[in-house]
C-alpha cells in the first residue's frame, strides 16, 4: 500500500506542470490544429449579471527546442550540405480572440464555462 501511495505522488509530481508554466483554474489548454502541432488555450471570466461571460481564445506554437539538423544533396559532381543550429524557437500565435458567450451561444468545440 506504502508503495502505491509513494508511485501515485511521485507520477503526480513528474507529470504535474511546473508552477511558472501552471494554467490558471478558468482555463483549459489542449492539442490543436494538424496532428496536435499547435495548442488552443481558453480562459472565461466570472459570469456576469446577465448569464454572459467573456472568453479569451489563444491558438498557437508554445515556445520549444528545436534541435539541430542538416541537410545535403549532390550528385556525382559535386555535394551541398547545410546545417542548421539548434536552439529555443518562441512562441508564434496564429489567432488571439476575446468575445462575449452566452450558454446557448458556446461553440460546439469548446467547453462550456470554465469556474475559476
Amino acid at each position: 500500500m506504502r508503495l502505491l501511495i509513494i508511485t501515485g505522488v511521485l507520477g503526480a509530481a513528474i507529470t504535474a506542470a511546473p508552477a511558472s508554466h501552471a494554467l490558471p483554474p478558468n482555463c483549459v489548454q489542449q492539442p490543436w490544429g494538424f496532428l496536435g502541432s499547435q495548442v488552443r488555450t481558453i480562459c472565461d471570466d466570472p459570469i456576469r449579471a446577465d448569464g454572459s461571460w467573456m472568453r479569451a481564445r489563444v491558438i498557437g506554437v508554445p515556445r520549444h527546442y528545436e534541435y539541430p539538423s542538416s541537410s545535403c544533396s549532390g550528385s556525382a559532381y559535386y555535394s551541398n550540405c547545410t546545417f542548421y543550429p539548434g536552439g529555443w524557437v518562441e512562441a508564434v500565435f496564429s489567432d488571439r480572440e476575446m468575445y462575449e458567450v452566452r450558454p446557448e451561444t458556446v461553440l460546439p468545440d469548446e467547453p462550456g464555462h470554465l469556474p475559476g
